[in-house]
Order: structure tokens, then sequence, then C-alpha cells
């Protein structure tokens, strides 16, 4: 389909909306999680209305509101910012009530009934770290430091909580087990959960969702002493479950049991912070009531007649041996008509727990930065529409009316119909380096096609070249439904996300001026209809600034030491690039070292040659490297060239990771968000001896 020409800019200045820019501005990784979960809200003392022949079905949801760190989505502008001010804390939506309107019977005969389913500065020398006596085990980095390299060692595994015979005290299982039982607490609500797995330094958990609802990140307790922030990494709100990961402690675990060995009259045992109550959780004991299919979570469930309070939600139901059977959802307390239900709590069974926890470990979005500005900030927030005339021949435009080549834009597009009535598209201009169609610019668009295209226009007679394209993954393509796109453009390069999922690395070496951005639909003929308009909002840019590179040189590695080539740049939140010529064998690693002040707490990002990635930190207190993810590259799909270009986004307390243009790991950074340097290095570990040469090495910050 033929390209339209770029709309001409006559507007006068007061339909153009100027911004001065002004100091230095924030950026944050958006993770795009939402559910729309309702059931199993409750709250402490909430009693129904009454309807004769009904019983009420409440979840066992927590009743406190306790204050949390900023969710991960909210601005972080101040965080960067000279000031570093705290970010600012959206206002939380209520999670709604739960439908109150089904009768006992009618719930137990659905159940029964149904049948189960399953600035180009030279760059220094590279630095090089004594060797004291002492050999521990992980090295710092930089000349600060007095510690060898670090020496390979074999990634913990999880531990599990000791089991106990079914004639063992209770009080010494529930001693056993309760190290693993933690508390989650968000701005919205506060429940319980679960460890089932650790990696490292970090730990997985199991809830329900109406526990981590409407927020990103939760307050994690753990063995009602520590206190972690957690990510929420994937919700299932029909089933009602959800994994958060915390990092970084040593953490017990609890294995999972198998439900079906169990039959009715068996006794089980429940645990988790009912009420929401201070100091230990709480223990309540029980039996199997019955085993049922439940259709409206589509889960097999555990009836027992243990008390399930407001505040157990995501707990463990568990065996007499100290394995989880279930997690506890929710309860039935009282008829409509007054009369009162005891003994009527429910736990989704551990089959379907065990089946759904491969998918929510993985079902993060990406995080991507939402930038947010001070007084005389860059541009935006700024929302409008982009009205429709398919008889002019131009693309609809609305500029911000700056002149930038390293930045990130983003708006949120809400579709002008559905898809299935017109075609239609939506998206940025960038580098627009003079007025209207006549000079060079790019434009990024995605289509009601489901589709997204990258493509440049040369001059004001030149006809319009593709770049790329391919399809979208997750897209509402309906009347009004919105999707917010975020494009970080960067020397010759580019990411896309479109709703927090990763699209793809782009090539702008065709324009590398600087220019003006604009949002813009209307891109392809036929992609306009008359009277129609597509609103934008949130409309925002931030400036990025090019602080150091290109360097290039030889990470030469001597015995004892560990080889690094620092920027000199100090920043907590940057882009950084490297190109790095691939050693011979495998007894190499190359990447990043981050945010490492003269305290030496700093992160460690790489590849190792046995085509792996890590992530380690190290705290100025502990003197040894901490693991706090790894992963293997062909999970991402990655692989080795005989040039290896890694590029890093780290903004507050989230990271993106790419080796050759894809996708390696979204990187936990909220144990460490200090200013500090950044460098490239090479053979981490004390006996790699790759000492590759390097090129390419560039860091942008935020202006």
């Amino acid at each position: 389909m033929a390209r339209r020409r770029s709309v001409v800019k006559i507007l006068i200045s007061a339909l153009r909306i100027i911004v001065t820019m002004n100091s230095l501005v924030a950026l944050v990784l958006i993770l795009a999680v939402s559910a729309s979960m309702a059931a199993c809200a409750g709250e402490i003392g909430q009693t129904p209305t009454p309807d004769l022949g009904a019983t009420v079905v409440s979840a066992a949801l927590p009743t406190e509101t306790p204050t949390l760190l900023p969710d991960i989505n909210a601005t972080v502008a101040a965080g960067i910012s000279a000031t570093r001010e705290a970010e600012p804390t959206p206002t939380p939506t209520p999670p709604p009530t739960p439908d109150l309107n089904a009768t006992v019977e009618a719930r137990m005969a659905a159940t029964v009934a149904a049948v189960p389913t399953p600035s180009n500065t030279p760059g220094p020398t590279a630095t090089s770290t004594p060797v004291p006596t002492a050999t521990p085990t992980r090295a710092p980095i930089g000349a600060a430091t007095t510690m060898p390299p670090p020496t390979p060692t074999p990634h913990p595994t999880a531990t599990p909580i000791p089991t106990k015979s079914p004639g063992t005290l209770l009080s010494e299982m529930v001693r056993q087990v309760r190290p693993a039982v933690v508390r989650i607490e968000s701005r919205l609500s506060s429940g319980s959960g679960a460890i089932f797995e650790t990696q490292g330094r970090a730990a997985y958990i199991i809830t329900n969702q109406h526990v981590v609802e409407g927020v990103a990140e939760v307050n994690v307790t753990v063995n009602d002493s520590a206190t972690y922030r957690g990510r929420v990494l994937g919700t299932d709100p029909v089933r009602d479950l959800a994994v958060v990961r915390i990092c970084c402690g040593a953490f017990g675990t609890l294995s999972f049991g198998d439900a079906s060995g169990f039959d009715v009259g068996d006794e089980v045992v429940v645990i988790g912070y009912a009420l929401g109550l201070a100091g230990e959780a709480t223990t309540t004991r029980g039996i199997v009531s019955a085993m049922r299919y439940d259709p409206g979570l589509q889960s097999q469930v555990i009836q027992t007649d243990a008390a399930i309070n407001p505040g157990n939600s995501g707990g463990p139901m568990l065996s007499l041996s100290g394995e989880i059977l279930g997690i506890n959802t929710f309860r039935i307390d009282e008829a409509e008509s007054g009369r009162i239900a005891e003994g009527l709590g429910f736990a989704i069974s551990e089959e379907t727990v065990q089946q759904q926890i491969p998918s929510l470990k993985i079902a993060r979005a990406a995080p991507t930065p939402t930038p947010s500005y001070d007084d005389g900030g860059s541009f935006g927030p700024l929302s409008g529409e982009l009205r429709h005339d398919p008889s002019d021949g131009f693309i609809k435009t609305e500029y911000a009316d700056v002149s930038m080549t390293d930045f990130i834009v983003s708006a949120t597009f809400v579709n002008p119909y559905p898809a299935s009535s017109n075609y239609w598209d939506y998206g940025f201009i960038i580098r627009e380096g003079g007025t209207g169609y006549s000079t060079d610019h790019i434009h990024i668009v995605v289509t009601s096609r489901g589709r997204w295209d990258v493509a440049w226009r040369q001059g004001s007679s030149g006809e319009y070249q593709e770049i790329k394209h391919g399809s979208l993954g997750r897209f509402d393509t309906r009347d009004g439904g919105q999707s917010r796109l975020w494009l970080a453009a960067f020397g010759e390069r580019g990411l896309l996300f479109v709703n927090g999922e990763f699209i793809s690395e782009m090539d702008f070496s065709s324009v590398t001026g600087a220019g003006d951005i604009a949002v813009i639909t209307g891109a392809f003929e036929g992609s306009e209809r008359v009277g129609a308009v597509t609103r934008f909002e949130d409309f925002e840019i931030f400036p990025l600034q090019k602080r150091y590179g290109p360097a290039s040189g030889r990470l030469q590695k001597e015995p004892g030491y560990i080889a690094e080539r620092s920027s000199g740049v100090w920043t907590r939140d940057l882009v950084t690039e490297v190109q790095f010529k691939r050693p011979q064998g495998t007894d190499w690693d190359f990447g990043f070292s981050i945010r490492n002040p003269v305290s030496d707490r700093l992160e460690v990002i790489g590849v190792d040659g046995d085509g792996s990635w890590f992530h380690d930190t190290r705290d100025a207190v502990d003197t040894e490297y901490l693991d706090v993810d790894d992963g293997h590259l062909r999970d991402s799909g990655a692989f080795f060239q005989d040039s290896n270009r890694l590029l890093l986004l780290a903004f507050g307390d989230v990271g993106l990771f790419f080796l050759n243009g894809v996708l390696l790991a979204r990187l936990d950074l909220s144990h460490n968000l200090d200013y500090g340097g950044v460098g490239a290095l090479a053979d981490y570990y004390i006996d790699h001896q790759g000492s590759p040469s390097f090129s390419n090495f560039n860091v942008w910050t935020p202006q």
C-alpha cells in the first residue's frame, strides 16, 4: 500500500506546544501488568445484604492498608534529578467488591456437577585489581578494591523445608515451615504467600491474584523479620493465582505434596496472616471436607473446615508433613437469608497451582521507563486528537517542537473504530530536521492488521523506504482499545515496545541528526475514515545525552586481576553499549559494571563463553558477590557471533539486557539504587583468560 507524504507544518505557534527543556529528568521502565480479577475480595467486618436462599462467597481478603515503596509503574523523575526526590505514588484504584449473590446450594451443585478439565572523551586504560593474601570466591571491580577475580561456583539450588512424618508434633512442623510462609502487603491489600522455589539469592512466591491486584510491586515480610521489595511477575485472574519474586537473601522453600492422595477426613493445616494482625502467622487445623472442581476458577479445589479468614488469602494449605496441598483462596460466610455458614473454606489444589507456575514465572511484561518531568522538563505529557481527512493526502500530526537525536518517546493511542470496519494506523515521526515533508525523517507505526512498520523518507521528493516490519503480539484492535507505544532512540539504534512487550531493535542509521518528534496517524492510504479521530494521551519525550564514547581497545587480563575499562561516567540511570570480539574456546566472559560508587556496591551483568548470562551484585558490607539471576542464551533465542554487541538499559529498579539485538533478561535492580561508575569488563571469573578486544563503547544518560 502506498505511503503518504508527511504533513506540512503550517500550524500557527498558538497551536503548537513548546516546552522548554530544563535540568535532569527521569525515566523508569514500565511493567504493564494488569488483571481484572475481582473474586475473593473482602474486608473485615463486612456484612452482605441478605437474599433468601443465597450464600455469601467472600475471599479471604486482608483488611489492612500498609504503606509501601512506590509502584514500579510510578514516575521517577525526582530520582534522576539533581534533588533525587522520591517517586510520586499514583492514587490506587481499590479492588472491586465481590459478587455476593451466589447461593450455597447453587455453588455446591455447580461444583459437584461440573466435569473436571485439565562527550567523546578518551577512555582510560584498563584497571586492575591486586590480589590479596586471602582468596575469596568473588572479586569486586575497580581500582579501589583489593579482592581477586571470582571463582565460578555452582548456582545454589532450593533448600526445601524439612518435612516430618504425620506422627510428628504439629508445633514442630509449623516451626519448620513458618520461614517459607510470607506476609504480602500493598497499598490496596495484604495477604499471605508461600516460597516454593529459590534461584541463587532470589525467591519465588505463590499467592492469590487478588492479593497483588492493581500493583506491580509489593512488600514481602519473611520469617516475621526481614522485609523485601517483591516484583509481581505473572498473574492469572481466572484461577486467582500470581507469582512474586524477591531478592536478595537466604530463603527456605516449601515442597508441593500430592492432593490426589488425600481423602475426605484427612487432616490439613492452614497458615497465613489472618486479619493482617501483627506478629507471627496464624495456624488453624481441620479436615478435608470435599475435593471439588470449581468451574468459575477452572480449578480443582479443596474444601476444608479449617478456619480461613481475611488475610489468609494466598497462604498455603499444608499436609501434616508440611507439604503444600493448596493455596487458600475463598470461603463461604453466611446465607443471605441470615443463616450462618461455618467451616466452608476453599483452597486451589496444588495440581492446578503447579500447572500454572511455569507460565506465571515468565508472564511479566517487559519493564519500560515511564518518563515524568519537573517544571521546565523536556516535553509532555500532552493529550489531544488527530482528526482524519482521507481527501487531503497528508499524514495527520501533532509535533512537539523539539530538536533531539537521542531520546525516549512514549504515548498511548486510542483506536478510532474497530478494525473490522476500516483500516487504521498510528505511531511516531522522529528526527524530522526541518519543516513538514521537505526533510528527512523516520516514522514508526502500528496498524489495525496487527503489524508494525518502520520506514524513512529522504528529502521532499523521496519515496518512503522500509527499514523493518513485523507482527505484533498482544494488540487490541477493538473500537476504543488502547495501546502504549514506547520508543528509545540513541545513536544509530532504536528499541520499540508495544503494551510492555519488546517488539524489535531498529536501525536508525539512515537519519542520525537532531529533529522534531510527532505523534501521527494516516501513514498509509486507506487508514483514515471521514469524521473519525485518533485520540492520543500522555505524549511525552525524555531526552538522553551521550556522555562517553565511542571507545575501543583490549581488556588484557593479567594473572590474578580483573580487566575493566571505566567510562568515567557517574550515574544511576543509563543506556550503554559495547561491541566485543569473541575469544577462542569457552573460558571467557564480558559485560558491564554499573552503579559502582567508592563503597564498591555494584552490579555486574554479562555473558559467559558457555552460553549463559549472569547478573551478580555486591554490597559494601558483604565482600562476596551474590548471584541475583542468570539464564541460558538459548532460552531467549540469542547466540554468539564473531562480534557481539551488548546493550544495557538501567532506569530506577529495572533493567533490560540485550545481546545482538535480542532481549536476554529483565533485571531486578531494586536492591541497588546508588549512583556510581559505569565500565566495560571482561574475564570476571578467576579462571577466564579471554582478554577480548572491544569497540563502540558508548554511554548515554538522562539530560
